[in-house]
């Protein structure tokens, strides 16, 4: 099949839809899936990018999360290197989902599964929900390693696993595959 005969299928599918057909290609269980693999991408990448200013993450860890402007200076820091870091993570997270989205879209369509599953789970992402304290349960215990390098490698290696599991293992595409409709 050449590029217009797919463009020429895909509209004749897209002029062919109805809000019952609609409704009957979406999938919640590759919604909830792929959503949760989002999460974990998105705090993987958070987490790969603290490994960019270790030197204050490790300053953290020794003054119990409690720095001065005083504290920063001594070590030849100032509060903009906070500023710097909280930027960083956050981008880092954008970057992460939107990574994660695309993975979602790419297996969508490979899998002949309805790519507004993977649009509506992004859009589910940006309700305000707070869920950083689940981070807390997949890293591991703090301090276990002296080194701050490898503990967070560690911890964003362990995140993106999970969520790459969740994308491409075969059960979770078992599960997703299960919910559609028993034709007769």
């Amino acid at each position: 099949m050449n590029a217009s005969e797919a463009a020429n299928s895909i509209l004749s599918d897209n002029v062919k839809m109805t809000p019952h057909n609609f409704i009957s290609k979406l999938n919640c269980r590759q919604i909830l899936l792929h959503l949760i693999a989002f999460w974990f991408f998105i705090y993987a990448f958070e987490t790969f990018s603290y490994l960019t200013d270790t030197k204050l993450i490790e300053l953290f860890r020794h003054s119990n999360q409690y720095i001065t402007r005083t504290t920063l200076e001594e070590n030849g820091m100032s509060a903009s290197n906070i500023s710097d870091l909280l930027f960083k993570v956050d981008i880092a997270g954008l970057i992460g989902l939107v990574v994660a989205f695309i993975i979602s879209l790419v297996i969508s369509i490979r899998q002949h599964w309805f790519w507004v599953n993977s649009l509506i789970a992004l859009l589910i992402f940006f309700i305000p929900v707070n869920l950083r304290f689940l981070r807390k349960i997949f890293w591991v215990p703090r301090q276990i390693f002296d080194d701050v390098t490898i503990e967070f490698l560690l911890n964003g290696i362990i995140l993106l696993t999970i969520g790459l599991l969740i994308l491409f293992w075969s059960r979770p595409k078992r599960f997703i595959e299960n919910n559609k409709p028993v034709k007769a």
